[in-house]
């Protein structure tokens, strides 16, 4: 897992519009939170931005074909790589009724 916060000049905090991502570990909630709601929708790697707010944290989108360009900046994890080494463990075993 991997995980970054995104600070922009405005309410947009997209890395595309301009919003810079730094290192950020987030509390057993956030990750519990992310994690459930991938689960939720059956993915097996999501994108999931979280808002932390006054009442917690609120998820707020979860996308099943993420972008890594700003994350890949900020962790010494190569994403590509464990991409890679997921679907190849993933590649030889049975699907559905085989």
């Amino acid at each position: 897992m991997a995980s970054m916060k995104r600070i922009g000049t405005s309410w947009k905090t997209n890395i595309s519009q301009g919003a810079k991502p730094v290192p950020y570990t987030p509390t057993r909630r956030i990750k519990d939170l992310a994690v459930k709601a991938a689960e939720v929708l059956g993915c097996e790697l999501a994108g999931v931005d979280i808002l932390q707010t006054e009442k917690g944290p609120i998820l707020i989108e979860l996308n099943s074909q993420p972008g890594w360009r700003g994350l890949q900046t900020v962790t010494e994890i190569s994403i590509a790589d464990e991409i890679a080494k997921y679907v190849i463990s993933r590649a030889g075993e049975p699907k559905g009724n085989e």
